[in-house]
């Protein structure tokens, strides 16, 4: 640690942080659009110049490394007014159209004019540098290059993360821009979505995001991206029950301040399709059902036909809290023979990544979880593909899947099929509409979505992160560990009840590989499982 002070106060910091980075400790919020935790150091916007006794300049905060016995001051006057200076020359030529910029409420060139500009312009309009304005760069970003502050955040992030020096700067002096390459769109940066993130106002736009919301209308919640095994930690911003956005949320232990594009538009599937309420089959085809007499069927139809003719399949997309109630209900009031949760192979592409980057092959967020819980076949029991086959064989009268991926994820799609035209029962938690689902359930059980229920998830890395609620469940759908205790009411067997924060303590209580975890000592990053290996983000 390196001690330093700060407009009079002592800091302590890490070695290697700059001041930038410790004036945070004391509460000081320094000024800065160039500088980003996830980047090189570059110094080119000035906005964050303090006075440090001892040098004869003002010098930028974020790329001065902490020493000791340091003496800063942020709130010099010289200090001070460089920086409003600094702020108007930013402002020179940029554009006043703040209303109709998309960027409005999350800008950091109005907040920063309220905090320290608050002057008049002295620049006649007529003398202004006109630069092209919504300029198409593909099909995920537009640039309004008027708008630009010339931070080269997003050209070093092509450079640094992404790898595609898709963006660059042209020409120079006051005519200075960024822009691609003979102002081709951009193609092949499967990543390309964060320079919006990191775009300090409003000069890179998202064309999905465009002129849909104001952000001040949003709320927000904190969660995990469920598109892959590594758990991008995100921030959903949503309104009326609808996500909007997916944002990625800094963790630098998982994803750093970055997510995939493939998973910044998962939200989208999180909306389409969904299945809004319970349904049982009445002759050929599905029709909505009330929650009881779903309830009552499946109860009555497990009961008949006794534990070694009921399979059980868990999810690996299910929370951890629900996977545990789903053991629990498979082999304690059941007590069936036939349950396993490796569905589909992934499982043994948990840690591989599918990129160099963040993504990886695995594209379920808690086969880990169902590891740690044992979810798997024992005592000689068949795995999933041997209870397809018992199945296929006649031997299975009620067969109750977690979720869909049996029947969306598999190579082997033809057999799940026929396997499942041979069960007389099949019982379906669905959160959205599949191929097959109206053709092969006999009771669809409408569940809801990971924005839709408090829960934890394990990633790649072995750390365990938790998923808030977003907003209520979609109709009537319900989260499937809710509905295993229903069930398990039923058949005269009580299963833990409540909140996913509460499950999970539970569940820490007595499960081995969770020991000594609670939910509020997650905290907003998660925590490694006990006795997992701690391991970079992209190994």
């Amino acid at each position: 640690m390196v001690n330093l002070t700060i407009d009079g106060k002592t800091v302590a910091a890490p070695k290697g942080t700059n001041v930038l980075e410790a004036a945070k400790l004391v509460g000081i919020r320094v000024p800065n659009f160039c500088y980003h935790q996830d980047l090189s150091w570059e110094g080119s916007c000035r906005m964050c110049l303090v006075a440090i006794e001892g040098r004869p300049k003002l010098v930028p905060s974020c790329c001065e490394e902490v020493k000791d016995g340091m003496n800063v001051q942020f709130e010099r006057p010289d200090a001070r007014e460089a920086r409003k200076s600094q702020l108007e020359f930013l402002l020179v030529n940029h554009p006043l159209d703040c209303p109709i910029c998309d960027q409005a409420g999350e800008c950091k060139l109005q907040d920063y004019y309220m905090e320290h500009g608050g002057y008049d312009s002295k620049m006649p309009r007529d003398l202004k540098v006109h630069k092209r304005k919504v300029v198409d760069l593909g099909e995920r970003i537009v640039l309004d290059k008027e708008r630009c502050v010339l931070c080269s955040r997003c050209v070093r992030f092509c450079r640094e993360v992404s790898g595609s020096h898709a963006l660059q700067f042209f020409t120079r002096g006051v005519t200075t821009e960024i822009g691609t390459e003979n102002n081709q769109p951009i193609v092949g940066d499967d990543y390309i979505g964060n320079v919006v993130d990191i775009c300090p106002v409003g000069a890179l736009t998202s064309k999905d995001f465009r002129f849909k919301q104001r952000v001040w209308f949003l709320k927000s919640a904190e969660s995990v991206c469920n598109s892959c095994s590594t758990g991008c930690n995100i921030r959903v911003d949503h309104k009326d029950g609808v996500t909007y956005r997916y944002v990625p949320r800094r963790n630098e232990d998982v994803n750093k301040s970055w997510m995939c594009d493939y998973g910044r538009d998962s939200y989208r599937r999180e909306i389409e399709d969904r299945v809004p309420a319970p349904m049982v089959r009445e002759g050929a085809a599905l029709r909505e059902a009330t929650w009881d007499e779903a309830l009552d069927l499946v109860a009555a139809r497990t009961q008949a036909a006794g534990p070694d003719a009921v399979a059980i399949v868990g999810s690996p997309r299910q929370t951890n809290e629900t996977s545990w109630i789903t053991r629990g209900y498979a082999r304690e009031v059941v007590k069936t023979p036939h349950f396993d949760s490796r569905v589909d192979g992934s499982h043994t592409k948990t840690a591989l990544l599918a990129d160099n980057l963040l993504r990886r092959q695995d594209p379920h967020p808690n086969n880990a979880g169902l590891a740690a819980l044992g979810m798997i076949a024992t005592g000689g029991g068949p795995d999933v593909g041997g209870i397809l086959d018992a199945c296929m064989a006649g031997k299975i009268k009620v067969l109750h899947l977690l979720g869909t991926e049996i029947l969306t994820h598999r190579h082997d799609t033809a057999r799940v099929h026929d396997a499942l035209r041979k069960v007389p029962f099949v019982v379906l938690h669905a959160h959205h509409n599949v191929p097959g689902l109206d053709e092969l359930a006999h009771v669809v059980f409408a569940d809801a979505g990971h924005l839709e229920q408090q829960g934890t998830y394990v990633n790649a890395l072995g750390r365990v992160q938790r998923a808030q609620i977003a907003y209520p469940p979609v109709g009537a759908a319900r989260p499937a560990a809710a509905v295993l205790s229903q069930l398990a009411a039923r058949l005269g067997t009580k299963l833990p009840e409540g909140a996913g924060s509460a499950l999970f303590d539970a569940m820490a209580k007595s499960e081995p590989a969770f020991a000594g975890l609670t939910w509020d000592g997650l905290g907003k990053h998660g925590q490694p499982l006990p006795g997992a290996q701690p391991l970079t983000v992209g190994s």
